[in-house]
């Protein structure tokens, strides 16, 4: 362990924010299934209702968490996430007396609002509790948290709905979210590496300055830092084609055979190959030298793998479940070439004072392009099918990874041919 990627875990308060992102990954995994589930299956909706799901999940991300950001970045990050915690356990127990999609979606936009809140908070805190040394292997494992309830979450959720009802798991989501508090209560001021709690870092110049001034700040940074730029860019376009198929995936299921029961097993093999991913990115970290290009190359790959499993919808393949699952697993296995890299470019070009903002500002381009992607499947499902617009989504992809490798390479010829006209002069 003293070499490996769970070193940061020997820093106690890291500890603490870990444990309590584990439990509260847990409960948003939770929530996803037990709300598609409720929305499709036990409603009987359509895809326009799974669209108003997804939109409401993500809209304060885009309305909200910018302007918010400021604040996290001022005030003590131990309470906020806290206060954001208590905050989700109420609206979760409102989504589960939610009588209707109405009262559903306004109960998520809640959720949303304070999720906005909480993420920051956290990315701020990975950096004021672990060193620049340990960075990568912390950011890997904060990503593994989230793989790894990619396939707890949806099986956990599933075999909760099938013994108790559908809106069940809303329940055991405020557990999880209980647990989390308690995590972060634990978590001390400072540790015995010297880094400290934000609450020992109330004294900061962003108080000096305008609100309006501080929120430009995070912008800036991105605009001038190159790398954080080209990341937060094609994340954003990835999470645009994916987000354009992702409120449609459990109408695809059923187009291949799933039901209520195995749905979860689906969401579960993207899961567990996403933390295969992970695992590996953890033990094998040359791709911090060349973060885009591995990004690049796995969304060529993961483009191809969408293709497929859009001939399958069509019924142009047929295979027997099990396979699909595994299809799943390669997906979530890709996707973790393109997540890991992306978080460790955003703590490592991002100073601490700045990561509150910073994040947001990225979080809300990103959501920005999966709001606009779920309207527009929806749309496009009802204009061409569902299987129509998940190929179209694995050729972008494809497009997308392929373009940024041209873009890089032949910015790298040009600098060559360059430096070879100057030496020979």
């Amino acid at each position: 362990m003293e070499n490996g990627m769970f070193k940061p875990l020997k820093i106690r308060s890291f500890r603490s924010l870990f444990g309590a992102q584990l439990f509260s990954d847990l409960g948003n995994w939770l929530d996803l299934v037990a709300l598609q589930v409720i929305v499709a299956y036990h409603w009987g909706l359509d895809e326009t209702a799974i669209a108003a799901v997804i939109i409401m999940i993500g809209l304060p991300w885009v309305i909200i968490g910018p302007f918010a950001s400021v604040f996290v970045d001022r005030l003590p990050k131990k309470q906020i996430m806290i206060i954001c915690l208590i905050l989700r356990i109420v609206f979760v127990i409102g989504l589960f007396f939610a009588p209707n999609l109405y009262y559903l979606l306004l109960f998520v936009f809640l959720k949303g609002t304070v999720a906005a809140l909480y993420d920051p908070a956290r990315q701020s805190m990975i950096r004021l509790t672990v060193p620049e040394s340990k960075l990568p292997e912390a950011v890997t494992l904060s990503q593994l948290s989230v793989n790894t309830m990619k396939i707890v979450g949806p099986a956990l959720g599933g075999g909760i709905i099938t013994l108790f009802g559908a809106k069940s798991p809303f329940l055991f989501e405020a557990c999880g979210f209980f647990i989390a508090i308690l995590f972060l209560i634990s978590m001390p001021k400072a540790d015995k590496n010297g880094n400290k709690d934000s609450e020992i870092n109330l004294k900061s110049p962003l108080k000096k300055n305008s609100y309006w001034k501080d929120l430009t700040a995070g912008i800036q940074h991105i605009r001038n830092t190159t790398l954080l730029k080209i990341s937060i860019i094609l994340s954003s376009a990835a999470f645009f084609i994916i987000f354009l198929y992702d409120g449609l995936f459990v109408f695809i299921a059923q187009l291949l055979g799933f039901t209520s029961g195995n749905f979860g097993l689906l969401i579960s093999g993207v899961g567990f190959g996403s933390v295969v991913g992970s695992l590996l990115l953890g033990k094998w970290t040359h791709w911090k030298n060349k973060p885009i290009h591995f990004m690049s190359g796995a969304s060529m790959l993961s483009g191809s793998l969408i293709i497929m499993v859009g001939l399958g919808s069509f019924g142009f393949i047929q295979l027997p479940v099990f396979l699909w699952i595994f299809g799943a697993f390669l997906l979530g296995l890709l996707g973790s070439g393109e997540a890991v890299p992306y978080g460790y470019v955003l703590q490592s070009q991002t100073p601490q004072p700045l990561m509150g903002r910073v994040s947001s500002a990225a979080m809300s381009l990103q959501t920005f392009s999966m709001l606009i992607a779920p309207a527009a499947g929806a749309l496009l499902a009802k204009v061409a099918g569902v299987p129509t617009v998940l190929i179209g989504a694995g050729i972008a992809t494809c497009l997308l990874g392929s373009v940024v490798l041209f873009l890089i390479f032949r910015k790298r010829d040009l600098h060559a041919e360059s430096h070879l006209q100057k030496t020979s002069m």
